[in-house]
This record gives C-alpha cells, sequence and structure tokens, in this order.
C-alpha cells in the first residue's frame, strides 16, 4: 500500500505568447535545468512505475524530458487535474481513478496546486519553484497528512548535464 510521489514542477518556461498560457514551451535555461535533473536522475537509477502530467506544453515537455532521459520505457499520462487551478483532492482522486495505489509515481504540474498537494499530504504546505522535485513517500497510501517528505532536488544544485 505504500506509495513514493515525485512531484516536479515544470521548468523555467517563456512567456505567454500569442497562443496563450496552455502553450509556453520551456526557456533554454529550463531545458538546461531539466537536462541535469534527469541526468541525476538516471545516475541514481531512478525508475518511477507511471507518469502523469499536465496537459498544459510546458509540464508535458518537461516531463519528457526528465522521464525521457532517466526512465526511457515508461509512458507520460496526461491528468486535467494537474491543471493550475485545480485542488489536491481532485489530483488524488484522479490517481485513483487511474489505479494508482502503490508503487513510485511521477507527477509533473504546476504552483500552487504543486505546494498545496505537498501540504495536503505532509501537513506542511511546500513552495515548488521551477524544475523542482520533492519526493513524498506515503506508507499507508495517499491521503491527507499520510506522507513526509524524503527529498528535494533542485536544478541549480546539480552539476548540469
Amino acid at each position: 500500500m505504500a506509495i513514493v510521489l515525485d512531484l516536479l514542477r515544470h521548468g523555467q518556461a517563456l512567456p505567454a505568447g500569442a497562443a496563450g498560457d496552455r502553450q509556453r514551451a520551456l526557456s533554454p535555461a529550463g531545458v538546461r535545468g531539466l537536462e541535469s535533473l534527469a541526468a541525476h536522475l538516471a545516475r541514481e537509477a531512478w525508475r518511477p512505475d507511471r507518469a502523469f502530467s499536465s496537459p498544459y506544453a510546458r509540464a508535458l515537455q518537461s516531463a519528457g524530458i526528465v522521464a525521457g532521459a532517466a526512465a526511457p520505457t515508461i509512458a507520460i499520462e496526461t491528468l486535467r487535474a494537474l491543471e493550475p487551478e485545480r485542488e489536491p483532492s481532485q489530483v488524488l482522486d484522479a490517481l485513483a481513478r487511474h489505479g494508482v495505489t502503490v508503487g513510485h509515481i511521477l507527477v509533473v504540474g504546476h504552483q500552487p496546486l504543486l505546494g498545496q498537494l505537498v501540504g495536503y499530504l505532509t501537513g506542511v504546505e511546500h513552495g515548488l519553484s521551477p524544475g523542482l522535485l520533492v519526493r513524498i513517500h506515503c506508507p499507508r497510501g495517499l491521503g491527507r497528512g499520510s506522507g513526509r517528505i524524503m527529498l528535494t532536488l533542485a536544478p541549480e544544485d546539480l552539476e548540469p548535464a
């Protein structure tokens, strides 16, 4: 019944253009930061069982960079519940509908939602800067106060890829 969630905020993104916020791409610095994170995770033999991303372009791009380099065999599944204006309970409900009850799961999304999700699971809200990964261990499954933060990784703290 134990589950580990790696919550990853998308990397640094470009300003919104004519296509709007949903289509914002990562900046070159955001790509470099996520490549450093992915290289670090690959060296650590990081292999999540599943990966979920917001449908926004910058989140999908971030998930692709990290999973593609460190865990290339997993597919990225999109979840509308990871859009920025959603609530933590919507994310947990969506994960349950997708059969997520155990294992190691990558979740890629936005602030403030991911920080609120950390707070929901651990009791301590935690802001996530662009490209930051927060690992939460929930030994008895996903629920309010069920987890604790085990790791935080920021791209700027890692060696370049």
